[in-house]
């Protein structure tokens, strides 16, 4: 079964396949990451680092979350999934708005539809061994609520570029080209799978993993959205 979730933005509103349910109320951990942070890098203007790296360790079914600076939270969403379970990778302002929900990765970490670098899980036809296979996830994020709804919206144009008239094209091509998005790679150093039994899937038990977050990475929602090919030699 999928969950719909709607994008949204001024021009039509992006619908986004997820092939998997969320759990509603698991467990959130909030605990010391196995070795100590280290912020690296010269600080923004406001103080927090540019860079910062973590490690720590997920059971199945929790939510893990690690306060990152910046006004924003790393947080790992676990998935209810058939197919072995798993979590969703997403950046989300510590001061959530009462009424909308948004999360910073989803918007700028393309594809938009069907798996891509923001899921650690088994589903989709992916299996658990199949899930944590690749040590590495790389993903993309805005970094406030303002720079979110302008993100909703070029990514619309971009999709849905019939809704979008000539006179906005221009404004909204600007807007792409000068939002700056920071940059994060998940790295997987250990992951347990749970054989499955009486014909059940296996299923991701555990993760110990690494995140850097790269908070000025050089990269425009521009870039992301249409990447310069490399031309062939």
């Amino acid at each position: 079964m999928s969950r719909l979730r709607l994008i949204s933005g001024n021009c039509a509103a992006l619908l986004v396949t997820v092939s998997m349910l969320f759990a509603e109320t698991p467990p959130t951990m909030r605990q010391e990451p196995l070795a100590s942070n280290q912020n690296a890098g010269a600080a923004s203007p406001e103080g927090d680092p540019r860079e910062v790296r973590f490690s720590a360790e997920v059971l199945r079914g929790q939510i893990y979350e690690h306060d990152v600076g910046h006004n924003l939270v790393f947080r790992l969403t676990p998935a209810v999934s058939d197919e072995g379970g798993g979590w969703v990778i997403g950046m989300w302002p510590t001061q959530e708005p009462s009424d909308e929900v948004l999360e910073f990765v989803e918007i700028a970490t393309p594809p938009y539809h069907g798996y891509n670098e923001r899921y650690l899980a088994a589903t989709a036809g992916y299996s658990a061994r199949e899930a944590v296979q690749a040590s590495t996830r790389k993903f993309y994020f805005v970094h406030s609520v303002a720079e979110q709804h302008v993100a909703s919206e070029v990514v619309n144009a971009a999709l849905y570029p019939s809704a979008v008239s000539e006179d906005e094209r221009s404004r909204i091509d600007q807007e792409s080209a000068n939002l700056q998005l920071g940059s994060g790679q998940f790295h997987i150093l250990h992951a347990r799978i749970a054989t499955g039994k009486n014909g059940e899937p296996d299923t991701i038990a555990d993760l110990k993993f690494e995140v850097v977050l790269n908070f000025s990475s050089g990269a425009t929602l521009q870039s992301v959205l249409a990447p310069k090919q490399v031309p062939k030699r």
